[in-house]
């Protein structure tokens, strides 16, 4: 065998071991500040689960919101990004969420300074708390 094809063979078995939509980087730098960028994750309890922020330097810097749901029906939901300059976008598009998942969306928007997430749920928005990119 070459050794390109042993790389690309090697390559190959990492990414399927390792499947990209499994871990936010919320999730992997949660309550940290990383080295490749990652602010410190805040989060709010809503009852059935976490809403959480997290800014992340580095290009395209933004924001990174994730829901982590514990207990509870399947539903519906979406992201809202909200700013203190005013700044507001959404996720793109509304997804679902069952017990036991965890959701997450990043905002590639550059540095729009304190920022919160909105989950919108069932009529109702639960918010993280503000953070900022680092």
């Amino acid at each position: 065998m070459t050794r390109r094809r042993i790389t690309t063979l090697a390559l190959a078995a990492v990414c399927t071991a390792v499947p990209l939509t499994t871990v936010s980087a919320a999730e992997a730098h949660a309550g940290t500040i990383g080295a490749l960028g990652f602010g410190v994750t805040k989060c709010t309890d809503i009852g059935n689960g976490k809403v959480c922020a997290t800014g992340i330097s580095g290009s395209p810097a933004g924001y990174d919101a994730a829901y982590d749901k514990r207990e509870g029906a399947t539903v519906t939901a979406r992201f809202q990004l909200m700013c203190i300059n005013g700044f507001s976008k959404w996720d793109n598009g509304s997804f679902t969420i069952s017990k036991g998942q965890r959701k997450s969306f990043v905002f590639s928007v550059g540095n729009q300074g304190s920022c919160k997430v909105l989950l919108h749920s069932g009529g109702t928005a639960y918010s993280s708390p503000y953070v900022v990119i680092p």
